[in-house]
């Protein structure tokens, strides 16, 4: 007989760490390519937006930092703050 175990959301995005596989996957990738402009270029560049981009791509909770801050962006910048009521 065998066991099965299933995560409790089936519908939750699948990650890799503290990363989505994708993110992951583009992290990798922007690492091996930072470390290469750094052995033959002497940048800190392309390792400095690795970072970042692995900063705003954390995901903890399915929510990524990202979202975090588009909204709120959104609602400092483009949703009404002032509520004006007044009687008819």
């Amino acid at each position: 007989m065998k066991t099965y175990i299933y995560p409790e959301n089936l519908r939750s995005r699948t990650k890799l760490w503290f990363w989505s596989v994708k993110d992951f996957c583009i992290l990798c990738g922007g690492i091996i390519i930072a470390a290469v402009f750094l052995a033959e270029l002497w940048t800190f560049i392309p390792a400095a937006m690795v970072i970042c981009y692995a900063f705003l791509t954390f995901r903890a909770d399915d929510n990524a930092v990202i979202d975090y801050m588009i909204n709120a962006v959104k609602y400092f910048c483009f949703s009404q703050q002032k509520f004006e009521w007044e009687e008819e």
